[in-house]
């Protein structure tokens, strides 16, 4: 009878450990979201944490990213931007998508006539993100000389977008 009871212990205890651990799997993915400052790793943490109010900010690197559509004379753009949600931003309920709108200051140094000039012109950055999507859209736009300039890239949640909350 003892034999019985030995195994009987065993299997319960063994039962045990292994619903436990079952429970630790499920429960660590919605832990990892919810603990502050970390790092969003693509767009159901993104929408997260706009939806929990922590709309995050960090930067993001264009050299990483692949443009999409150039409709400019301009070279593709390899620098590093930050951006962020905090100020301008929507969330569409019908197809998930997330945008931010944000006003910068594009600067770039031309050479005119062997001197470097700074030359800084107003642009829009528009960042979006769609449920289905594994990378983040950098849109730039900017009007120069009555010609509207535009660049768009696609950028890998987990090569090119710093995000934080």
């Amino acid at each position: 009878m003892s034999g019985n009871r030995a195994k009987a212990r065993a299997k319960a205890g063994f039962l045990s450990a292994a619903l436990s651990l079952l429970i630790l799997l499920i429960l660590l993915p919605l832990t990892a979201q919810s603990i502050p400052n970390t790092r969003i790793m693509g767009y159901r943490w993104l929408l997260s944490a706009i939806k929990n109010n922590q709309p995050p900010s960090g930067y993001i690197d264009l050299a990483k990213c692949s443009m999409t559509k150039n409709i400019s004379d301009m070279q593709a753009d390899r620098r590093t931007y930050q951006i962020s949600f905090t100020e301008n931003f929507s969330y569409n309920p019908d197809n998930g998508e997330i945008v931010t709108i944000m006003n910068i200051l594009y600067q770039q140094t031309k050479d005119l006539n062997g001197t470097p000039v700074l030359m800084s012109r107003p642009a829009t950055t528009i960042l979006s993100g769609k449920p289905q999507g594994s990378f983040l859209n950098y849109q730039i736009v900017m009007n120069y000389d009555g010609k509207t300039l535009m660049q768009l890239y696609q950028c890998p949640w987990d090569k090119a977008v710093f995000l934080w909350r």
